[in-house]
């Protein structure tokens, strides 16, 4: 009888210690999680709000672990935190794009990674996918020489923009169609040290307003900047015709995880989402020793149908190139 009883105080105390590890796992998942919804510019949040789709996973391996264990009274917050996991993160895995649609324009953004990107890939994506505007930021004067030479000179007719020698802070925009540059004096490029050219596109003879976009990375020191470039794109959205179809194509150096950016892109497609392509990262492809996690790299668009998306990796730049198809409105 009392071997029985010590072997149930041992088995009770195991028991316990199963249910404080699961607990303790929740619980850091939960508030790495939560960080989503905290707008703020300190350092260490910025960086934990990239990290949604690690708890995702974590949050379904923990469940399966708590199943296997029988875990029963453990299983009902675990259940519910998987349930709030899938309601934020299962609506990009569904394509809402129209693959029918007659596509009338594609764009492409590109981070060059200081002109360092392979100019030859480059313009093999460009033709690949037909595209008709491409966004190229950290453009220097070696990078436009060596595009112009793998074909883009012939390809776009139109070229809106500044490259910049050993800098970051280059943009140029390159077009099929004819355009008219719009950047001016805009209070949303005070944000930032990187030009964002503004055109609008005659697709046809129907305008499409497209704008560069690079936003400060939010490194030590620059959050404050970070934060305040992207509010000022919620500004220049806000300031647009309603009935003006326009795409912010970019490195907007945040992702969905950042309530800063979904504020960016409330109201708007994001083209990489609607197309249902899940888990999408841009960064860092190569360059680095962890893998590609995060989608720094957008087009958002208005009044536009999104018919195609996807992204495609180059040799020499950190990012991955981001393009979607597009129908005009009707």
């Amino acid at each position: 009888m009392i071997r029985i009883g010590r072997g149930g105080r041992g088995t009770s105390r195991r028991t316990s210690w199963r249910d404080v590890a699961i607990g303790l796992a929740l619980v850091l998942l939960g508030v790495v999680g939560a960080a989503r919804w905290f707008d703020s510019t300190a350092q260490p949040v910025v960086i934990l709000q990239t990290a949604g789709p690690f708890v995702a996973i974590g949050l379904l391996l923990l469940l399966v672990l708590t199943l296997l264990l029988r875990r029963w009274w453990m299983l009902a917050p675990v259940t519910v935190a998987v349930a709030v996991a899938a309601w934020i993160s299962l609506p990009g895995w569904f394509a809402r794009t129209a693959p029918d649609a007659k596509t009338d324009l594609t764009v492409m953004s590109v981070n060059l990674s200081f002109g360092m990107a392979d100019a030859d890939q480059v313009a093999d994506a460009v033709r690949a996918r037909s595209v008709d505007v491409i966004v190229a930021t950290e453009i220097t004067p070696d990078a436009l020489a060596s595009l112009e030479e793998a074909g883009l000179g012939r390809w776009f007719i139109e070229q809106v923009g500044e490259t910049r020698p050993e800098s970051y802070t280059g943009t140029m925009v390159f077009s099929r169609f004819p355009v008219t540059e719009t950047t001016g004096d805009d209070p949303v490029d005070a944000h930032t040290p990187s030009l964002q050219p503004e055109v609008v596109v005659d697709v046809n003879g129907t305008p499409v307003r497209v704008k560069a976009v690079h936003v400060p990375a939010p490194l030590a020191g620059d959050t404050e900047q970070w934060r305040a470039a992207l509010r000022a794109l919620g500004t220049w959205r806000d300031r647009q015709d309603v009935d003006e179809a326009f795409v912010l194509a970019g490195d907007f150096n945040a992702s969905q995880g950042h309530p800063a950016f979904r504020s960016v892109a409330a109201g708007l497609d994001d083209a990489h989402e609607v197309a249902g392509l899940g888990w999408v990262r841009t960064w860092p492809v190569v360059g680095h020793r962890m893998p590609p996690y995060v989608q720094l790299d957008h087009l958002l668009s208005r009044r536009l149908t999104v018919v195609e998306a996807g992204q495609t990796a180059v040799h020499g730049t950190d990012h991955a190139i981001v393009w979607a198809a597009y129908a005009l409105p009707s």
